[in-house]
Formats: C-alpha cells, sequence, structure tokens
C-alpha cells in the first residue's frame, strides 16, 4: 500500500514539475502576434537590467516580465547585458533576446573616414549616423588631458584620427570612439617611419602635419613625393609654404573654395602668412602621404600649380609658375 502511494505521489509530483516545465516554456515563447515585427530597442549605457525587462516588456518584445527578470538573474546573464542597440522582433523567445543584449550581437554602424577628412568632418559624419553629439565629440579633440593620453604632441587630435573603415556600436563614447581611430593611427604607422624621423629634418610630428598638407594639394599617388619636395626645397629656402588648404583650414572646415582673399589672412594655420608649418596638421592623412611626407622626391621644383583635371604642373622657377598659371588658370 505504502509503494502504491509512493508511486502516486511521485506521478503527482512528476506531473507538477512537467505543468510548470511547460508553464515556463509557454513563458520564454514570443508573444502572440498577426505579424512579425522588427523593432530596434537600445541599452543604454548604466542602464539596469531591471530597466530593460520592463522595457521590453512594454514593446511587446517579452510576455512576462517577472519571468524574464528572473531568468536572467538566475542564468547569470544580466551581470552581461551590454550597452548598444539591437535589431529585435516579435517572433524572438525571450531566452533569444536575453542571448542577443548579453551577447555580441550589437548593431554597428559602418563609419569610413576617406583621406585628407578633417576632424570638422569626422564629427559632422559620426552626428549624420546619430552616433555622438558634434560639439561633444570635438571637445574631446581639444582635452589636452586626453590627447597626452594618446601620445599625440599637438593642442588637438587632427591629423591622427586613421583613414579607415570601421563598425562602431551606438552609444560608444565621444572619447571611446576618438581612441579607436588613434589606435589604428599608431597600429597602422610602422615603426620605421617614427625612428626614420629621428634622424631626419622633421620630427614625426611635424612630418604628419606636412603630410596633411600633402593629402590636401593631391589625390594622386604618384604626385606626393614631388609635392612633398616642394615643401622641403622652400624649406630649405627660407621660403612661405605657401599651400592653399592651410589658408581656409579654420574658417572652411567642412570644404569649400579658397578665394585670393582668404590667402592674405594671418591665422596660425595660414601658411602664406607665417614661416614653416602650420600649427597642426589640416586634415587626416593616409599611411602614403605620412611616407611621401618622411621620403620627398629629389627635385628642384619649387612651385606647382591644378591643371584642373587633377593633376599638377611643377615649377623650378617663378618665371615658369607665372607661365603654368597663366596657361591652366586663366
Amino acid at each position: 500500500m505504502k509503494i502504491k502511494r509512493r508511486a502516486v505521489t511521485a506521478l503527482i509530483a512528476m506531473a507538477f514539475v512537467g505543468s510548470v516545465f511547460l508553464f515556463a516554456l509557454s513563458l520564454l515563447r514570443p508573444p502572440e502576434s498577426d505579424s512579425r515585427r522588427f523593432l530596434s530597442f537600445s541599452v543604454e549605457q548604466g542602464e539596469s537590467y531591471k530597466s530593460v525587462s520592463l522595457r521590453l516588456k512594454s514593446e511587446g518584445l517579452i510576455r512576462f516580465e517577472p519571468f524574464f527578470y528572473y531568468v536572467g538573474r538566475a542564468s547569470g546573464k544580466s551581470a552581461s547585458l551590454k550597452a548598444g542597440e539591437y535589431e529585435l522582433n516579435t517572433e524572438m523567445s525571450a531566452w533569444e533576446i536575453l542571448s542577443v543584449i548579453t551577447g555580441s550581437h550589437v548593431k554597428l554602424y559602418r563609419v569610413t573616414l576617406r583621406e585628407g577628412i578633417n576632424m570638422f568632418q569626422v564629427a559632422q559624419t559620426l552626428e549624420d549616423l546619430g552616433l555622438v553629439d558634434k560639439m561633444q565629440f570635438l571637445e574631446s579633440c581639444w582635452d589636452s588631458q586626453f590627447l597626452e593620453e594618446l601620445h599625440i604632441p599637438s593642442p588637438t587630435v587632427e591629423g591622427y584620427l586613421f583613414p579607415e573603415t570601421y563598425y562602431i556600436p551606438r552609444g560608444s563614447s565621444p572619447r571611446a570612439i576618438i581612441r579607436i581611430f588613434v589606435d589604428m593611427f599608431w597600429n597602422r604607422v610602422p615603426q620605421s617611419y617614427i625612428d626614420e624621423a629621428k634622424t631626419g629634418n622633421l620630427s614625426f610630428h611635424e612630418a604628419v602635419i606636412m603630410a596633411s598638407m600633402i593629402e590636401k594639394e593631391t589625390g594622386l599617388v604618384g604626385e606626393m613625393a614631388i609635392i612633398s619636395s616642394a615643401f622641403y626645397n622652400r624649406i630649405d629656402r627660407r621660403m612661405k609654404l605657401q599651400s592653399d588648404p592651410t589658408a581656409v583650414y579654420d574658417i572652411l572646415p567642412l570644404g569649400g573654395r579658397v578665394l585670393r582673399d582668404h590667402l592674405f589672412r594671418k591665422t596660425a594655420f595660414n601658411t602664406y602668412s607665417i614661416e614653416g608649418l602650420p600649427l597642426t596638421p589640416i586634415s587626416n592623412p593616409g599611411i602614403l602621404a605620412i611616407y611621401a611626407a618622411l621620403h620627398p622626391q629629389r627635385t628642384d621644383y619649387l612651385y606647382f600649380v591644378s591643371r584642373r583635371d587633377g593633376s599638377h604642373h611643377f615649377s623650378a622657377t617663378f618665371e615658369e609658375h607665372k607661365e603654368a598659371i597663366e596657361k591652366y588658370l586663366k
């Protein structure tokens, strides 16, 4: 008789456990819906797991918030909650959603920095993608303590935001994004370039400044070392560098046409009014422009003028230069 009672009790217990298990499974299933909906769901930096759990319920992505919250805490996954933006849909189970927001499935935004882009354009690009506030990003670009941490010997981060394609999650701070760009710079620039600069006429930072000018002057790789040569020759002869892009860096940061009046402005960047290099780089150069700044071609050129087809005419004398201006610009 006792054996029969124990058997019955065991069956009842198994049935109860099974019912609980089935109930739990039903709670993990997605809410019933006529059609699948895709939603972009963001987890804010520092947001609590409880807050996320409640918002998932309000968005109709989970059926029973207390159970979702309990599963996350009991499994330890709640401690792995990651800030960022996620692509979720109404057919995902609660467990699938939990795995996504505590895993590595954060939505990434493609950000491409092209050679010659300046930090103002970088800030605008990031703001257009909804990744940062432009002014907060630029404030970080001028933060002297932050620049020291990044090993940048300059008043701004300009020149060290390496041109490349990046994938960045929403919720990243301006400093975190800047650090990604600058880390790429130090990873991509060979140590040999830095060592060569120690024995050259320019420091490595000065080479970056020159590279930023070269990058703005030409998009043709074959011309970079020639333009570099012209700049070095002018420095050797104590001539002003007279690079048009430096004249407008501080007033046309997002690009624009250089006018004759711009050339007479007295600024720390305008190489028509100052001796030597600008105060800082005026763009973010690629590796080829940096190489050209460190390895100028041997020429007698002192002048160059645009042919209006993307290329330049180079001259060794001012008389030749005037003839080229008459030919290509008049």
